[in-house]
């Protein structure tokens, strides 16, 4: 099946929370659209297939919640509410109920007014695109619920109370014995679904942690504060003698660090830190690194030297994800900071992915600032724009004119990037190189010529 999705982005549907298509009457035919796509054959001992649902800390997450079980319900599927945890928790209980399927009610790290829905098979793993496409096409469809079940057949719903208390004994679990006291920790929790999580691992491994933003009304998540907004987290480090800082975003899938010093670390030094300890161990699946066209080259500068192997995707970790399984490799990320350790997870986990770079920091007995000095970054510009619409790329003709102009003046020696956001409207520019004057002047150019056209 082929075809451009009209409602899945690079992570679910998502959109202004009780406007078109994050209304609850739509919610609940994605629901019954998904029941039939991901809810065939039964459920353990004959049962009626089930779905994991859990979301994040938005005010309007009870409406939407309620609203995709009620779908999930009429079309047979029996529901079971994991309460406020993060994307990966609900990965990793779909796996372990044995569940058909999971759901998640989050817009991840956008404000508060949004909301999403994003769907996890029952491996645990995100949907591919021919799934997402199908489901798609059924709620298009005159009739969304062909057959539609009676009596016995409908689904009940459930909650499964220690939802949060499982997800971190697997966290710890990751950690294989690896304690962390004598480690003070600087947390900020976004206000999201990790509010409780993350701070219960890092307590229960032994570190002082002193968590920020842990307290969720329905409105302030992400608000100044998360991983999108790492200079909150340099704040919270000033004064305070601590050996790491910890952010993460609205459904905790990824994360931010700051190093003792209080500088933020880019992603592509956290998968570079990771990736090299992993080699060292020969633990890096055939000494193979998965990365997205966003990651920086002096990636490919360190693990070449290495001896080990660089592979890029399209941007997003589904699709970081879909390469690891396809090639049975076991990490990879991205530069925003999803980072994927397929040992212990089938998503990007911001808890999981941090205790890993914190437990090499613990074995080594080197601070975050030593850590990082094993990669060399070429110096990047970056402009994320606000558009009004999304156009095909080719149609940006001034932009492209000034890219061709850009490319060239690199030599070779560097790239130009252009995307639009799956989830926001947005479109993204990077250009990569060795001068920084040099690309930040050519990326005022392109913004300006694109701002325009289309901003």
């Amino acid at each position: 099946m082929s075809g451009k999705r009209q409602y899945f982005g690079t992570d679910g549907v998502r959109g202004l929370a009780n406007r078109h298509p994050m209304t609850p009457e739509f919610v609940m035919r994605l629901g019954q659209a998904a029941a039939q796509v991901l809810g065939k054959g039964s459920g353990q001992n004959g049962d009626r297939p089930r779905c994991v649902i859990g979301r994040d800390t938005r005010g309007s997450g009870e409406m939407l919640e309620t609203a995709l079980a009620s779908g999930l319900c009429s079309a047979g599927i029996d529901v079971v509410f994991a309460g406020i945890v993060p994307t990966p928790a609900v990965a990793l209980l779909t796996v372990e109920t044995e569940a058909a399927f999971g759901a998640v009610v989050s817009a991840s790290h956008n404000p508060f007014e949004d909301n999403g829905i994003k769907l996890i098979n029952g491996d645990g793993y995100k949907l591919t695109d021919e799934q997402e496409l199908a489901i798609e096409a059924l709620i298009s469809a005159e009739v969304t619920l062909v057959n539609r079940p009676e009596a016995h057949g409908l689904g009940r719903i459930s909650a499964l109370p220690d939802a949060a208390d499982r997800f971190v004994e697997h966290a710890i679990a990751s950690m294989e014995g690896v304690r962390l006291e004598g480690m003070k920790v600087i947390l900020d929790n976004a206000h999201g679904a990790a509010f409780q999580t993350s701070t219960q691992a890092l307590t229960l491994l032994g570190a002082d942690v002193q968590a920020h933003y842990s307290e969720p009304n329905g409105v302030n998540i992400n608000a100044d504060c998360g991983c999108t907004h790492p200079e909150f987290l340099q704040k919270l480090m000033q004064g305070t003698g601590a050996h790491v800082g910890v952010a993460h975003d609205g459904d905790a899938d990824r994360l931010a660090l700051c190093d003792e010093t209080g500088s933020v670390l880019f992603g592509d030094e956290l998968i570079a830190i990771a990736a090299l300890d992993m080699l060292n161990r020969g633990t890096l699946k055939d000494k193979t690194l998965i990365v997205t066209t966003m990651s920086n080259f002096g990636l490919d500068a360190l693990i070449n030297s290495v001896g080990a192997k660089i592979i890029r995707t399209d941007v997003g970790d589904r699709y970081v994800i879909a390469k690891m399984r396809e090639l049975n490799t076991n990490f990879g990320g991205e530069e925003s900071g999803h980072v994927v350790f397929r040992d212990y997870a089938t998503t990007g986990d911001g808890l999981i992915a941090a205790l890993q770079i914190l437990k090499i920091m613990a074995q080594t007995g080197k601070p975050l600032s030593e850590l990082r000095k094993c990669i060399t970054l070429f110096p990047q510009a970056k402009r994320y724009l606000k558009v009004k619409s999304k156009p095909p790329l080719v149609e940006l003709v001034a932009a492209n004119k000034l890219i061709d102009e850009t490319n060239a003046g690199l030599n070779g020696e560097g790239r130009v990037l252009l995307r639009y956001s799956g989830t926001e409207s947005i479109i993204r520019l990077l250009i990569e190189g060795r001068s920084s004057e040099y690309i930040e002047a050519q990326a005022s150019k392109i913004a300006e010529a694109l701002i325009a056209q289309i901003g």
